[in-house]
C-alpha cells in the first residue's frame, strides 16, 4: 500500500483546480489524437481512391495500415475515456467532502432540468423544460468520450475492412474473404468484449484518504 495523504493538510480549492486541470488535459488530448487519426485516414483513403486504379495491391496495404491504426486508436481511446471518468469521480469526491459545486452540478442540471447553487437556482427555460437526459436515450451511450474515442475508430475500422472484402466478393476470391472474416471475428472479441474497468467512487469515512491501492 501506498503511503495516505491527510486531507487536513491539503487545499481542496487547489486539489479541485489540479484535477479540474487534468479533466481538461485529456478531453484536449483525446480530441487531438482523434482529430490526427481522422486526418491520417482521409489521407489513405484519398491514396486509395487514386492509386487503386493503377498499382495493384495498393488498397489493401492502405486497408492494412487503416485498420492497424484503428485498433491502436480503440485502445487509445479507452484508456483516455477511462482517465478522464477517474478525474471525473475524483472531482466527485472532493466537491462532496469540500463543498466546492462547481463540476458536479452541470451534470444535476442534465439529470433534473434544475440545481440549486450557494448563489442562486438555476432553471430551464421553456414551455415544456425537459431535462437533458429525457430528452435523448443517453443511457445507451456510456458518454461522449467513448464515442469520439471509441465508435469512431470502429466505424473506420469496418469501412477499411468493408473496402476490402466486398471487391473481393465480387471477384468469388473466398480463400482472401475467409480470413479478412476470421481476424474481424477476432478483432471484435478482443477490442470490443475487453472492456477495461470504469471507475466508481466511493466516499472514505475516515480521516485519511489512501492515494494507492493495496
Amino acid at each position: 500500500m501506498q503511503p495516505g495523504h491527510n486531507r487536513a493538510t491539503a487545499d481542496p480549492a487547489e486539489i479541485h483546480r489540479l484535477v479540474l486541470s487534468r479533466v481538461y488535459h485529456e478531453d484536449i488530448l483525446l480530441t487531438q489524437r482523434t482529430y490526427n487519426f481522422l486526418t491520417l485516414n482521409v489521407f489513405l483513403g484519398a491514396l486509395a481512391v487514386l492509386g487503386s486504379g493503377k498499382y495493384e495491391g495498393l488498397m489493401y496495404l492502405l486497408a492494412a495500415v487503416g485498420a492497424t491504426l484503428a485498433c491502436f486508436q480503440i485502445a487509445f481511446g479507452r484508456r483516455i475515456g477511462r482517465a478522464i471518468a477517474f478525474w471525473r469521480e475524483y472531482l466527485k469526491l472532493v466537491e462532496k467532502s469540500a463543498a466546492i459545486p462547481v463540476d458536479h452540478l452541470l451534470f444535476t442540471f442534465y439529470e433534473k432540468g434544475a440545481v440549486e447553487t450557494p448563489w442562486g437556482i438555476i432553471r430551464g427555460t421553456g414551455k415544456n423544460p425537459l431535462p437533458v437526459y429525457r430528452t435523448f436515450p443517453w443511457s445507451w451511450i456510456p458518454s461522449t468520450n467513448t464515442v469520439i474515442g471509441v465508435f469512431v475508430p470502429w466505424l473506420i475500422l469496418g469501412l477499411w475492412l468493408a473496402a476490402v472484402t466486398i471487391p473481393l466478393l465480387r471477384l468469388r476470391s473466398w480463400w482472401t474473404v475467409f480470413p479478412i472474416i476470421v481476424f474481424t471475428v477476432v478483432t471484435c472479441f478482443t477490442w470490443w468484449w475487453r472492456v477495461p474497468a470504469l471507475p466508481k467512487a466511493e466516499e472514505n469515512s475516515r480521516g485519511n484518504a489512501s492515494s494507492g491501492a493495496v
